[in-house]
């Protein structure tokens, strides 16, 4: 009976055991399908791209700033060094080589030491593991990641080699303050390649990824230099370095770089840089791709301009006793919403106008508290620096440089408004008759009123849109005093053109751009286009040099001897400050105002405020301030002039200068004004001889 018990027992565990194997069977699929099913195939790895740096260079060729979600740069295992991988082996995996993706011993002994610890104390996680969970997985401590990352990791050692695994982990760690990967952690840390690193270097950047905080060179030495020792320990253990090698290198000192909070120059340029490459080809390949942008800007320029800018305007604010002097706001932060900054603001142009490469620019005082760059972005009124249009219009449409125009009062009907239109000049004097030359050189707004009714507004519209502004501008005579806003770097780009004999090249910030691996992507070479004739653009520098020369552009010359022509330009009610200006080589604008177009102070001239900062910063950066304009072959006619009337000179006429002239639009006629001083000199010659013949009779 017993016996019939047992045997009966023994068929129903046999019956249970066999109802439990397909559903232990089924739950194992289930839950084997449950943790691959959202995993992807190992081989996509080799399509994984992970974010590289996108690197910025100036125009000279040296790195100036990254882009970047995770700065990195890739290198290849054989430029690693092998005190670094056997480092990393020693101290994360020292069965790398041997096991499949999982190390059985080393994980269970792991989970023993948790268990009787009550706490995560020891990781079990392999090199190839690690890799699995920094590239497809995320860091939370929970058994399903965990079963995720065995999966992951065992698909991966059947799809690559163990080399090919240990590079791919050598580039994704991350090593603090946003650097990933071994290379770009070497030239953090130690300021070299990654193929340059010694035995204590290697060490110390196997020993960070454990905590990049706790474990920060410069933050916690002592704890690093630890941790550090503790590599070197392991190595030692794992056979990879000899007793003496290590009794050396764990006295060694860390011998990482100093840390330096480096102020970056051209904040304002690189940000147009990073507005135009998101703008053309989004911000996956700005913060991903590894790119490389080879800019324009050369950063010696910028940083002078910078220093030149600021020098200036502390001094101004200082002398003008300005209410809101800047230095008592750089320690604020603005709010997004703010539009206005309340203190001085400037803005700064440098172009080689032969090239069209920007080479400076300034979009303000603190790109921190404004990133409006009122360089590029801001549309102000440009006083009588737009007269180098009505002038250029006038020279190109047969007007000389000593024709007679009349420096007397208007009044104008406003067409279509029941008002009058009663422009004055800045000193409300008037000078009479005077020649075009006088007029730009002394900025005689009623002069230009006068040029600009003659010649017509459209037309002067056209001028300004061929030699390079962009803006729009209204058909009106009030335009001939900068009546419209236009921006600095089309002001610049315009000056550039006649610079260069009236050829205007596109202002142009990137050379060129190339993926990771070199190949091009965009490459800029702007075509220069004919928009004047040389010969009126050099009797404008001709025109432009003497505003230089004693008229309201002289506080130039306190600062810069070499050849340069230019045009200032002021606001009625002094909320702009212009300059405008180029040298042989060099186009350059300076902007100096309020966000608000609040005035800054009586008589805030561009001659000023502005040209003292073009001077000196040409001073500072021009090495050749004896080069001259280059003058057209043929075309022009240089003649002695007559000051007083503008005619041809004759022998004693008391003041006369060498004056170029578009050929065939020179004076024909001699001056008359001095032929009865001429014939009253010989009288007296006549006389006196007369008088000697007679001596002696």
């Amino acid at each position: 009976m017993k016996q019939q018990k047992k045997l009966s027992r023994k068929r129903i565990y046999r019956l249970i055991l066999l109802a439990l194997i397909p559903l232990l069977l089924g739950l194992g699929i289930g839950g084997y399908y449950s943790v691959v099913s959202d995993l992807p195939p190992a081989e996509s790895i080799s399509f994984f791209a992970p974010p590289i740096s996108t690197k910025v260079y100036g125009d000279e060729g040296e790195l100036i700033y990254q882009f970047f979600i995770e700065r990195r740069e890739l290198a290849s295992l054989d430029r690693v060094p092998a005190y670094l991988t056997d480092g990393f082996i020693s101290i994360e995996d020292k069965r790398f080589y041997s096991h499949w993706g999982v190390d059985i011993l080393r994980f269970f002994k792991s989970l023993l030491i948790n268990i009787v610890n009550m706490r995560i104390v020891q990781g079990g996680s392999t090199i190839t593991m690690q890799l699995a969970r920094n590239i497809f997985l995320t860091m939370e401590q929970t058994v399903m990641r965990k079963l995720k990352e065995i999966a992951l990791a065992i698909r991966i050692e059947r799809a690559f080699t163990k080399d090919e695994i240990l590079e791919m982990y050598l580039n994704q760690i991350n090593f603090g303050q946003g650097h990933y990967g071994v290379a770009t952690a070497a030239e953090y840390y130690f300021g070299k390649d990654i193929s340059e690193l010694n035995l204590t270097e290697c060490a110390l950047l196997v020993a960070i990824p454990k905590s990049q905080e706790r474990y920060s060179p410069y933050k916690n030495p002592e704890l690093a230099m630890q941790r550090r020792n503790l590599v070197l320990k392991k190595m030692l253990e794992n056979n990879v370095i000899s007793a003496e090698d290590y009794a050396q290198a764990i006295n060694e000192p860390l011998g990482v770089v100093e840390l330096r909070k480096m102020e970056r120059a051209g904040k304002y340029f690189l940000e147009e840089i990073r507005r135009y490459l998101e703008l053309k080809y989004g911000p996956e390949f700005l913060y991903r791709s590894g790119a490389n942008i080879y800019t324009t800007m050369n950063t010696r320029m910028q940083t002078i301009a910078e220093e030149v800018v600021e020098e200036h305007l502390v001094r101004l604010e200082e002398n003008q006793k300005l209410p809101y002097p800047k230095a008592e706001f750089d320690t604020i932060t603005f709010s997004d919403t703010v539009t206005a900054i309340p203190y001085l603001q400037a803005a700064f142009v440098l172009l080689d106008y032969r090239t069209g490469e920007v080479k400076a620019m300034i979009g303000g005082r603190n790109f921190a508290q404004s990133q409006f760059n009122r360089a590029t972005q801001a549309r102000r009124q440009a006083g009588s620096a737009f007269k180098i249009f009505v002038f250029t219009a006038a020279v190109d449409n047969g007007f000389t440089p000593t024709d007679i125009v009349l420096d007397l009062p208007i009044v104008l009907e406003v067409p279509g408004m029941d008002s009058i239109y009663r422009p004055s000049n800045y000193d409300r004097k008037f000078l009479g008759p005077i020649t075009v030359k006088n007029a730009l050189k002394h900025s005689r707004n009623l002069v230009a009123i006068r040029l600009i009714r003659s010649i017509g507004p459209e037309l002067v519209v056209k001028y300004a849109h061929d030699l390079g502004v962009a803006s729009p501008l209204l058909p009106v005579v009030s335009l001939a005093l900068g009546s419209c806003g236009v921006t600095l770097v089309e002001m610049v780009s315009a000056v550039g053109t006649i610079g260069n004999l009236g050829e205007s090249i596109e202002p142009i910030m990137i050379r060129k751009i190339t993926d990771k691996d070199g190949t091009l992507i965009e490459i800029n070479n702007p075509v220069p286009q004919r928009r004047i004739s040389p010969q009126t653009s050099y009797v404008m520098t001709e025109l432009m040099k003497s505003v230089l020369a004693g008229g309201t552009g002289y506080h130039v010359r306190d600062y810069y001897d070499g050849a340069a022509a230019g045009k200032t330009g002021t606001t009625n009610n002094y909320s702009d400050a212009w300059f405008i200006g180029y040298t042989p080589k060099y186009a350059c604008g300076v902007w100096v105002g309020y966000d608000n177009n609040a005035r800054m102070f009586k008589h805030a001239t561009g001659g000023f405020i502005s040209a003292p900062i073009w001077g000196d910063f040409m001073a500072r950066i021009d090495t050749l301030q004896d080069a001259e304009f280059v003058k057209p072959r043929r075309g022009l006619v240089q003649c002695r002039i007559c000051t007083e009337t503008g005619l041809v000179a004759r022998e004693h006429c008391p003041n006369v200068i060498e004056e170029y002239y578009v050929d065939g639009t020179q004076p024909s006629d001699s001056c008359e004004t001095h032929i009865f001083r001429e014939r009253f000199e010989y009288q007296d010659d006549f006389e006196r001889i007369d008088e000697s013949s007679i001596e002696g009779y």
